[in-house]
């Protein structure tokens, strides 16, 4: 009985790593495509003015909820409110 379980799991081990590894190359497309799109909009960035991944991770850590509507409200950016 557990010999047919650890193949059963075996096979779902190896089905998750096959979709693991075809979404990561998903995301390289994606973030390869979102910078060429971005160089066109803006023009190329220099990599020192890029946000690193640990700015993000600080940025995500810091952020209260509601912090961005305060945010925006003091550059006087201000969602329209429904008709």
């Amino acid at each position: 009985m557990t010999q047919s379980n650890d193949n059963v799991y075996q096979q779902r081990i190896a089905e998750l790593e096959a979709e693991n590894s075809r979404l990561r190359d998903r995301l390289e497309f994606v973030k390869a495509d979102r910078k060429q799109l971005r160089a066109e909009v803006y023009g190329e960035v220099k990599l020192e003015h890029e946000t690193t991944e640990d700015e993000y991770l600080e940025l995500i850590k810091n952020h209260k909820p509601g912090s961005t509507a305060r945010i925006l409200a003091e550059l006087g950016i201000t969602p329209r409110k429904p008709l």
